[in-house]
């Protein structure tokens, strides 16, 4: 707008300008009285002030064209601005058309979007609800679950509990079986007694040797075949059988050859007892088994088996009593060492009578207010008898 204003402007002045040069040129030339094609110096005078003008006129839109592009525009290409100002509406009207069909895709789309929101809000509610239904169900079945194993390990403890009584039911009539088996022999074995036809226990040791370490097998079955030999000539003077081809021993092959092994190259000296493995009814043949220990120094003579006092016992108000509880637990405390006690009583000692009586005594001096010291007479073997003295001494403190 502003460079318009300044052309217009200029037009104007430049019009003044013209006007008054012509009249100027006009005025000179009617005054020097020149002619023109022959013509009067008044007309010559006219052409030469129109003259003027027109190259006042055209240097001036030359000049201004030079100058400036706009004049350059609008005096030579106003033609092509049209043409391209047509292109341009035309370009207009289709991005014009464009834009209206822009403006509908996008109304369009923006109905699409609404829709799409609207369903993916009803889609999110749904999900939270399916969410919320998963969650609940989850719970149910966690519940459902537990239940369900608790009622499994209720069925699976019932289930064991029930093989559990029938095996204690299987044992019960097993141990029953076994315990009429053992009430007959027992009933046997007193009828036996009282007929007076009992010749050997159960458990009794019939005979103990000790044998020597690392022999041979062959050394070992003639000692064990010596031992068999030497009890069943016992057992037929007392039974006064004189046929020397009788034989009242019977041991089983497997436990032969096994107590065998186990005295064949044995690095310490072994005790062989010989036990009855049933009663020996007179007439009979007598089952017996090997029992097979090391013979190992227990105590050495003189040493201090057991030492203790009768606070103990205080519960027990009888003196000989407190003593024999002492001599028992005596008893226990030697088995625990190695020594092998009988198997018939299990005392693995025996007390004289005057000796138990003379520590009583001195017990009963002292009011139970004493400590009672054990030492063994003599070595003592795993194979006993475990033969001590003891010494009482009134306990310090003591009335």
């Amino acid at each position: 707008m502003f460079i318009g204003a300044a052309i217009f402007l200029v037009l104007i002045v430049m019009g003044g300008i013209i006007a008054f040069l012509g009249d100027r040129i006009g005025s000179k030339v009617g005054k020097k009285r020149m002619t023109l094609f022959g013509l009067r110096p008044k007309y010559t005078s006219v052409i030469v002030t129109i003259i003027s003008g027109v190259l006042i006129s055209f240097s001036t839109v030359a000049v201004m064209a030079v100058v400036n592009e706009n004049v350059r525009v609008a005096l030579f290409g106003l033609s092509k601005l049209q043409a391209q100002m047509n292109d341009l509406n035309q370009e207009i009207k289709v991005k014009n058309r464009e834009l209206e069909k822009g403006k509908s895709q996008l109304e369009a789309r923006n109905k699409e979007y609404e829709d799409v929101t609207k369903k993916s809000e009803e889609t999110s509610r749904e999900l939270d609800r399916v969410e919320s239904q998963r969650i609940y169900m989850e719970r149910e079945l966690t519940s459902v679950q537990s239940a369900y194993d608790e009622a499994q390990a209720g069925v699976e403890q019932s289930a064991q509990e029930i093989r559990d009584l029938e095996k204690t039911k299987e044992e019960l009539n097993s141990n029953i079986t076994v315990l009429n088996n053992e009430k007959k022999t027992l009933l046997d074995n007193i009828y036996a007694l009282r007929e007076g036809q009992v010749v050997m226990q159960a458990g009794q040791v019939l005979t103990s040797v000790t044998v020597d370490e690392k022999m041979t097998k062959d050394q070992s079955v003639k000692v064990l075949e010596s031992v068999l030999n030497d009890i069943n000539t016992m057992l037929k003077q007392q039974m006064n059988i004189n046929d020397d081809n009788v034989d009242l021993i019977r041991v089983s092959q497997s436990d032969f050859d096994e107590a065998v092994q186990q005295l064949t190259g044995a690095k310490h000296k072994k005790l062989v007892r010989i036990v009855a493995a049933q009663n020996l009814i007179r007439g009979e043949r007598l089952i017996v088994d090997f029992d097979i220990h090391d013979n190992l120094l227990i105590f050495n003579k003189g040493d201090v088996i057991y030492k203790g006092n009768l606070d103990a016992y205080q519960n027990i108000k009888n003196y000989e009593l407190q003593v024999l509880r002492f001599l028992k637990d005596l008893n226990h405390y030697a088995q625990s060492k190695g020594v092998l006690p009988d198997p018939i009583t299990g005392n693995v000692g025996v007390l004289e009578g005057q000796e138990l009586i003379d520590v009583i005594q001195k017990v009963k001096e002292y009011g139970g207010q004493c400590e009672l010291t054990v030492t063994a007479r003599r070595d003592v073997y795993s194979q006993g008898p475990l033969v001590i003295d003891v010494k009482v001494e009134r306990k310090a403190g003591g009335l």
